[in-house]
């Protein structure tokens, strides 16, 4: 007899054949996408090496480059993973000293610094905004060019653990401001000292949570607060900027009611899979440091509280594009390599890397996994802020949340001297 396909085998088949069906019409045009027109190479053509700079391991665009090659089979493209932490150094030395890439991956929020680097593309602004959600043209559109493309966007959210709101009798993840504070007071457990021996929620240090910076530029949105205005100038320092620094710092202050968490702990990650914090504010990328600690926590992913009553989320996002740099000698290819990536490719990067798609086709198709659903929701309304200088503000704004919890100053006067700075540096 014929063996007969299970209804979890219909369903990846459908799934499936619906991707497929997705990227034809993309590549047609009939869908958003970035239709580009690409022709099978010659081998009469003249051979072209592009070299490719990127975070990820090479197994992500193996796949993709040997496809394109049997395209164009006179292009040569040699991939080179360089650590994300000397990624940008090591990048501008290569650049200025003429040898660096063709193809380069740089993060969303520097091409206000970078982009006279870069060589911009020729997509239109209306066909950045109609594939991609809306972050990626506030993002990468600048001085009227589009400098880069991505094929994802990562946003904060919250993930808890299943078996910690069980035991508290609590059925479900929060979904505002006040019930997470709510759920945090349920969660913690203190010793008779006054010891936390498990926390509710890992908010209000700085060393062991690796994203307090954006977690603490998330609530000054959450609380009406703009960052920065159109010109870059911090303008923060108000009223709603003091009240979303003391909302973030109360929950490592003794003095809080909220207090259920502090440096103690190891770092937050490290925490929630040793079951000693039961929620966490993270990205995406988080889920296979998670897995890898502990393969049988039993937690979930949620989306990002919201403050109560909002019409208008919002949610922060974080993420690595695709450009060609200002000293390529092949811009048009490296760039159709590109386009060929965004389009074509972006099935078999999405999959071997498990992100979230910036596309807004593609959202539907990957909405369909448990754990990838919350991030590719939440990518249509993630925002971010204009910066010129990244790396400088992050540290400025490190050192205020450090000066504020050493007691060096107050927050209102933290606010102040870190926004002046911001301007100073700019």
């Amino acid at each position: 007899m014929a063996q007969q396909i299970t209804k979890s085998q219909k369903i990846i088949f459908i799934v499936i054949a619906a991707i497929v069906l997705i990227i034809v019409l993309m590549v047609l045009g009939i869908l958003p996408g970035l239709k580009i027109n690409d022709q099978k190479s010659s081998t009469k053509q003249i051979p072209i090496t592009l070299e490719f700079w990127g975070i990820d391991n090479e197994s992500a665009y193996v796949p993709i480059i040997e496809k394109y090659r049997a395209l164009h089979n006179n292009i040569t493209i040699n991939y080179h993973q360089i650590n994300e932490e000397n990624y940008e150094n090591q990048l501008i030395e290569s650049l200025a000293a003429q040898n660096g890439p063709d193809i380069l991956m740089l993060k969303h929020n520097w091409i206000p610094k970078h982009y006279n680097k870069l060589y911009p593309s020729d997509v239109l602004l209306k066909d950045l905004k109609l594939t991609f959600v809306d972050v990626v043209s506030n993002d990468l559109y600048y001085q009227n060019k589009v400098w880069a493309l991505p094929l994802w966007v990562d946003t904060l959210a919250l993930y808890y653990n299943k078996d910690l709101f069980n035991s508290a009798s609590i059925p479900l993840p929060p979904t505002t401001w006040e019930e997470f504070l709510e759920d945090t007071k349920l969660l913690t457990k203190k010793d008779n000292t006054g010891n936390i021996i498990q926390s509710g929620a890992a908010l209000g240090t700085i060393n062991n949570i690796p994203n307090s910076i954006d977690i603490l530029l998330l609530l000054m949105m959450h609380n009406n607060q703009l960052i920065v205005d159109e010109k870059g100038r911090g303008v923060f320092n108000t009223s709603n900027g003091s009240n979303a620094v003391n909302f973030y710092l109360s929950f490592a202050n003794p003095a809080s009611s909220n207090y259920s968490w502090n440096e103690s702990f190891p770092e937050s990650i490290e925490a929630f899979t040793q079951n000693k914090v039961a929620m966490i504010i993270d990205y995406n990328s988080a889920i296979k440091k998670i897995e890898s600690l502990n393969a049988y926590l039993n937690y979930g992913i949620a989306p990002l509280p919201q403050p109560a009553q909002t019409l208008n989320k919002q949610n922060y996002a974080d993420y690595w594009v695709y450009g060609v740099s200002g000293i390529s000698k092949n811009p048009q290819a490296a760039w159709n390599f590109i386009y060929y990536l965004i389009n074509e490719g972006a099935v078999d990067y999405l999959n071997n890397t498990f992100r979230p798609a910036a596309n807004r086709v593609l959202i539907q198709s990957c909405k369909t996994d448990e754990k990838l659903k919350v991030f590719c929701e939440q990518a249509l309304t993630a925002k971010t802020w204009f910066q010129l200088n990244p790396e400088k503000n992050y540290q400025i704004l490190r050192n205020m949340l450090e000066s504020i919890i050493s007691g060096r100053t107050n927050i209102r006067n933290a606010l102040g001297q870190a926004a002046q700075m911001i301007n100073t540096s700019n």
